[in-house]
């Protein structure tokens, strides 16, 4: 491999299976999305031996499919979820201050259209004072009405017709996938291990946790005192094969989201729809994203791409909300991603989203197990530190409340486009082209990402297979180009740096790019330059 060591790095984040044989730990955590990242980091933190496996490759689920939005959620003060919304404004605040490279803030802005539904224009501005008032102490400003005049100065291309004006507020907004893999690398240097392709097979009758390697195809045998089933869509599956029988804990929402062009400026926009859903315009660099739904779906259709049918809902939704709204030609990317409910009855957007720890019957005497029904982004790290502190009956308070995730500490460089993907640790990325100027060069021409974050990603972020690479690692908004140039340079890269051996070459890679992009978007490749 080229190029020296990267510093300050404690651990990788992948450890070899192989080495995991006969080995056991305090905690399994079931699952590598964020509340499973957060339940490992937690963990090992308060010195617990730790291990977190995921059948895929980490936050390749939910966690990579949000709104990217840390919010304390406006619309659930509707359905009078006041604690809820008083603890994520709170994480929001700490995610502002402990990983401000990964979430900014974001000025979103409300606007009253009469027809903008069942929300009332007193009702939502005194909602709004109310969500500033639960944030108290907060560093972002205050909300603010506008005059439509002004509301179309800060978001152009707003609809005019029957505006009546609209509030400025504040939330955050992050690059989910990135959160979920700067937690996970918080574990790993607190001291946990971490695999992903590792699937649970079971519990055996004395208590062996069997695992299989979905890499190396070989059987792993482990021993835990705890299991954290957190494996958020695939909960119930998980409970089954650990030998647990009973009524589902968990019921699955579908939200979809459309992925256009960048628009200028950061003012976002989330506006009330008449069916009263709020719909949000998210500016990011890389995309503009919009979304989204909130419908009921079987568990055997998660992890696919959106339906028709919220594709013709968001248009319709954007249809509503702006002057000149984009077609079905103008969608570059789209996807789905699936919440894990608790099961009841009811619409689901009317379920609380505050998560819970359900201790399940005994069924093995060696260990016991824990299933993690709900979650949000945003307070990922207060349920981490309820469900550890719950689980192993730990009374002090969390050095996590405090403490940095990696990248987060140290001078905000926000001139330099590394440090808002890597934080402080954009120093280690750049070490490893020191003297290859070429390794400064894009991954391809429409992508404005590194070739030397690929070796990183592969050496430190446990990227394993050719996809994990190009869809997780070198994240962007738009999906992996698909340059057949690029592709052949990346996947040379990918094979020279590379720590784990698979026998596949380009054609078989590329082949299982396009079919993993396939049941992410829908589409048969990912958009491509224009």
């Amino acid at each position: 491999m080229s190029g020296g060591p990267v510093a300050d790095i404690v651990g990788v984040m992948r450890t070899d299976p192989a080495t995991l044989e006969a080995r056991t730990f305090d905690v399994l955590v079931v699952g590598g999305g964020i509340q499973g990242a957060a339940i490992a980091r937690e963990a090992a933190l308060r010195g617990v031996d730790v291990l977190l496996i995921d059948r895929d490759d980490y936050a390749s689920g939910t966690s990579m499919r949000s709104s990217r939005l840390v919010h304390g959620g406006v619309r659930y003060l509707q359905q009078g979820h006041l604690s809820l919304v008083r603890e994520a404004l709170a994480e929001r605040e700490r995610l502002l201050r402990l990983a401000p490279h990964l979430v900014r803030p974001l000025p979103m802005l409300m606007p009253f259209f009469d027809d903008g539904g069942g929300a009332h224009r007193w009702l939502v501005r005194f909602g709004l004072r109310l969500y500033s008032w639960l944030a108290r102490g907060s560093t972002l400003p205050r909300p603010r009405y506008h005059r439509p005049d002004s509301c179309a100065r800060l978001f152009p291309g707003i609809r005019t017709r029957g505006l009546h004006g609209g509030s400025l507020f504040y939330d955050g907004r992050t690059e989910d996938l990135r959160l979920t893999l700067a937690v996970l690398q918080g574990a790993v240097e607190a001291g946990a291990a971490a695999c992903n392709h590792l699937e649970l097979c079971g519990i055996s009758a004395d208590g062996s946790i069997e695992l299989r390697d979905r890499i190396g195809d070989r059987a792993i045998s482990v021993r835990a005192r705890h299991v954290f089933n957190v494996a958020g869509p695939a909960l119930d599956d998980v409970r089954r094969k650990c030998g647990i029988d009973g009524d589902d804990l968990v019921r699955l929402s579908r939200g979809s989201h459309l992925v256009f062009d960048p628009r200028e400026g950061e003012v976002s926009l989330g506006a009330f729809l008449p069916d009263d859903r709020i719909q949000f315009v998210i500016p990011h660099p890389d995309g503009t994203v919009c979304g989204t739904t909130d419908v009921d779906e079987a568990k055997e259709n998660a992890h696919g791409p959106p339906p028709q049918e919220d594709v013709d809902y968001m248009l319709d939704a954007l249809a509503h909300m702006l002057e000149s709204p984009p077609t079905r030609d103008d969608v570059r990317f789209a996807y789905a991603g699936w919440r894990a409910l608790p099961a009841g009855r009811g619409p689901s957007g009317a379920l609380n989203r505050e998560a819970f720890v359900v201790p399940e019957p005994a069924a093995h005497d060696a260990c016991t197990v824990h299933s993690v029904v709900g979650g949000k982004l945003t307070t990922h790290r207060s349920l981490a530190e309820r469900a550890v502190n719950e689980v192993l009956g730990i009374r002090d308070a969390s050095p996590s409340r405090a403490l940095a995730l990696p990248g987060g500490d140290g001078p905000r460089e926000v001139g330099d486009p590394l440090w808002w993907r890597h934080g402080s640790r954009a120093r280690n990325v750049r070490a490893l082209a020191a003297g290859q100027p070429a390794l400064f060069e894009r991954i391809a021409p429409d992508r404005d990402l590194w070739r030397v974050e690929a070796i990183y990603a592969l050496r430190t972020q446990g990227a394993v297979t050719f996809a994990d690479l190009m869809i997780r690692r070198l994240f962007h908004s738009l999906g992996p180009s698909i340059d057949e140039a690029s592709l052949r340079e990346m996947h040379e890269l990918y094979l020279r740096e590379r720590t784990v051996e698979i026998d596949r070459d380009f054609d078989e890679d590329r082949e299982l790019l396009f079919d993993e992009l396939a049941r992410l978007s829908g589409r048969s490749t990912p958009s491509s330059t224009r």
